[in-house]
């Protein structure tokens, strides 16, 4: 029987362990909570947490983990660089470690998408309070900005404001794992927002705001068709090494379809979930068999764009 290695078992991962536990995989399941609810459906519990690097290395010597099992998480973004470091030690195939620190790391991947040629606003890296007025005192008072710390998730460390009020927001300078070294200061680009999932040559295209995922959608599809955004992201995808992985992207794109990349994301989309399960569809089970099995079959409905 193969085994997987499974990282966080609180409720939002119990559905995959169920439809994993139904693939006939071996579960070791991780988690920092001896008491999370996926730990009775798996079949040998480990108190660990995803970044403790070594604790899962010795966890897979002691399982006997090889080249022929699995690892897997639907857990935290962050919880990746647990899985990569684990599957590099015993063979498994998976993205590599600092491909996805990129996707983690604003500072990182703000750097890799100019370095690239992907389209972003206006940016600035600062790392203090006095670097960030520096580079405002240099704007225009009416322009409007959006701080974002290195490791921010929302609504950690993300700040809107327009440079003549930026003596009104209280910003956060204590270093802590959201914000590490950088904050990212990017000028308003003026669009329509867009969440796109792409997984090689295949997208979902959603309103952002998550009450209105079906609104305009057909408009939202339109509109990537007459940019280079799947074009783009699909180079970005390569370079990245992830075609075969699902990855979100906030994008943002203008009436003369000009577009910006403002945000990537790995862990499992929710409003592609939320989507599914108004369409009465088995939105984890597909995800499993997408990452265990190398089907696609969960991405082929309606709504979605090919080349």
């Amino acid at each position: 029987m193969k085994k997987i290695l499974f990282l966080g078992l609180n409720s939002n991962q119990v559905p995959y362990a169920k439809e994993i536990k139904q693939m006939g995989f071996y579960i070791v399941g991780t988690d920092l909570n001896d008491d999370a609810p996926g730990v009775k459906l798996i079949d040998k519990f480990y108190k660990c947490g995803y970044n403790n690097y070594d604790k899962l290395i010795k966890i897979g010597e002691k399982e006997s983990f090889s080249s022929e099992d699995k690892v897997f998480t639907a857990s935290a973004q962050f919880a990746h660089l647990g899985a990569s470091y684990f599957a590099h030690k015993f063979n498994i195939k998976y993205p590599k470690f600092d491909d996805i620190n990129i996707c983690l790391d604003k500072s990182f991947y703000y750097t890799f998408f100019q370095q690239n040629n992907i389209p972003l606003p206006k940016t600035w890296y600062v790392k203090t309070k006095k670097e960030l007025e520096k580079v405002l005192s240099e704007q225009s008072l009416e322009n409007s900005f959006y701080l974002k710390s290195d490791n921010s998730k929302n609504p950690k460390y993300v700040y809107s404001f327009l440079n003549k009020n930026l003596k009104e927001v209280e910003i956060n300078w204590k270093k802590d794992r959201y914000f590490q070294e950088y904050y990212i200061l990017q000028e308003e680009f003026y669009g329509e927002h867009i969440r796109v999932n792409i997984f090689g040559d295949k997208l979902l295209v959603y309103h952002f705001e998550i009450d209105k995922l079906n609104d305009g959608k057909q408009y939202q599809i339109d509109l990537i068709k007459n940019s280079k955004v799947l074009e783009t992201l699909k180079e970005l995808l390569k370079k990245l090494n992830m075609e075969n992985w699902l990855l979100k992207f906030d994008v943002i794109v203008n009436k003369d379809f000009e577009f910006v990349v403002l945000d990537i994301g790995m862990d499992p989309p929710y409003r592609m979930l939320k989507d599914y399960t108004n369409k009465q569809k088995n939105f984890e089970k597909s995800y499993c068999e997408m990452y265990l099995l190398s089907r696609e079959n969960f991405l082929i409905y309606d709504g979605m764009l090919n080349d």
